[in-house]
């Protein structure tokens, strides 16, 4: 697969360098228009389309990845011509644009799909939603596949039926790795409080994370069972679950702070 890039930071360069390794692209293109001309030839990338095509490389592209800042996005495509955008579909990473944005900047019928990765993408432990525009629907089965594919070289990918439940992923996992630094931040520094070393509380907390999120993972892993295995009646563990539960008080605070996350993702679409 010929891939073209519309931007190529850290996201972006971290997808096409996965999708190299994997085999999934053969031949990875970006255009970073924040770049100088001689930045970007100095990196292997065009700072324009203009120059992309004039260099004779627009041909045969199959899939285009907008990954510009989303005030941009809908002016990158629309500076694409259409004859490079032939038989290509286009998958878009920028946040809060909604696909009939995408598809009005688009000649008609070009598929358009778009996926909210979360940043552990970079470390090809990340996950992936994805919502399909009606030209790379269910219809498209062979589409979908092959972007599925694409996102699970880098973690994991996970089809939404209502572009609406993206912002529900937005809120979950887009944002839910900040949620868990916050919480390892925290208990860190409560290890200081309690007397630890600074840095022996900090890799205490990244390695308990680690651990747990890797007997999450395990095939037919449950949480309520994960988290009762640790919990002894009447033991340190309980003590610290029961102030965790108090009157509810550590899922209520989630399930608030989740809602502000998804109405926030809400209004940066509608902006």
């Amino acid at each position: 697969m010929k891939v073209l890039f519309l931007g190529y930071g850290h996201m972006g360069g971290a997808l096409g360098e996965a999708w190299k390794a994997s085999g999934l692209a053969s031949n990875v293109l970006a255009v970073d228009p924040v770049a100088t001309p001689e930045q970007a030839a100095h990196a292997g990338r065009h700072a324009s389309v203009d120059a992309l095509v004039a260099a004779g490389a627009g041909e045969g592209i199959e899939l285009v990845v907008l990954a510009v800042k989303p005030a941009k996005a809908v002016e990158a495509l629309r500076a694409l011509p259409a004859s490079l955008l032939r038989g290509a579909a286009v998958v878009s990473i920028a946040a809060g644009v909604p696909v009939a944005s995408l598809v009005a900047a688009l000649p008609a019928g070009t598929p358009v799909v778009r996926a909210m990765p979360n940043t552990p993408v970079i470390l090809r432990a990340g996950c992936t939603g994805l919502f399909a525009g009606t030209a790379a629907g269910a219809s498209n089965a062979a589409l979908r596949e092959r972007i599925a594919a694409l996102f699970a070289a880098v973690g994991s990918a996970h089809w939404v039926e209502q572009e609406p439940l993206l912002d529900a992923v937005t809120a979950l996992s887009g944002s839910g790795p900040a949620y868990y630094h916050l919480f390892s931040e925290a208990l860190a520094a409560a290890g200081v409080a309690l007397g630890l070393a600074p840095a022996l509380a900090r890799q205490l907390a990244a390695d308990t994370a680690w651990g747990a999120a890797a007997q999450q993972h395990a095939p037919g892993a449950d949480f309520v069972s994960l988290r009762q295995a640790v919990t002894s009646p009447n033991g340190t563990t309980a003590a610290a679950i029961a102030v965790f539960e108090h009157d509810g008080a550590l899922r209520q605070l989630v399930e608030r702070a989740a809602l502000a996350a998804r109405q926030r993702a809400v209004e940066l679409s509608a902006s």
